[in-house]
């Protein structure tokens, strides 16, 4: 199983890179496989160690994916790092091995310290199609437009159906990203993840 979240990792300067990550877990390991090349590769390599913030708010997924990303953290407790201020909860990890890979290596950590910070309210499907819509917009390179515009079309009728004055504000950010790729091939993807 793949859970969506948000991992922060910091570079040699001590400065914080937010991405959004598919992350899979099992007993008390976290599995985490950036791209090559990636901000989030370089600083795991670096620093052997990151935090996996979990969150309900897609606003911090659509904004990591525009480069949007001055969010509100606070210093970890048990490894040299910062959390998400407004997660639910987060887990802090260090690398134990690394699969090495050509596309995406995968990082095997230890969860060395968790914590949680505020209730889960329940689901929602605007949320759920938002994050979706973000899967395809860090995908541009890979996938057909055709593809993405008709998935796009059929996600937005739960966001449109669902969402609330945040998710509609959200998933107008990230159609117009998705919209200025394709106006202009130029216009480069940097792997903030």
């Amino acid at each position: 199983m793949i859970i969506e979240t948000i991992i922060s990792t910091i570079n040699s300067k001590g400065k914080v890179n937010f991405a959004p990550f598919g992350i899979k877990k099992n007993k008390n390991f976290v599995y985490i496989s950036p791209y090559i090349p990636s901000r989030t590769l370089e600083n795991l390599n670096l620093n052997k160690c990151a935090v996996v913030n979990y969150t309900d708010d897609i606003r911090y997924f659509v904004d990591c994916l525009v480069g949007e990303k001055n969010f509100k953290k606070l210093k970890s407790f048990d490894i040299k790092g910062f959390y998400l201020q407004d997660c639910l909860s987060h887990e802090e990890v260090k690398v134990v091995s690394i699969q090495n890979d050509k596309v995406r290596p995968t990082f095997k950590c230890e969860i060395v310290g968790e914590y949680t910070h505020k209730k889960f309210l329940g689901f929602n499907r605007a949320k759920a199609s938002i994050l979706e819509a973000c899967i395809l917009a860090s995908r541009l390179k890979m996938l057909d437009k055709k593809k993405i515009r008709n998935e796009l079309d059929y996600l937005y009728i739960s966001v449109k159906k669902t969402g609330s004055y945040k998710e509609l504000k959200s998933w107008k950010k990230i159609n117009k990203f998705i919209d200025d790729y394709f106006e202009s091939k130029k216009k480069k993807i940097i792997l903030n993840f």
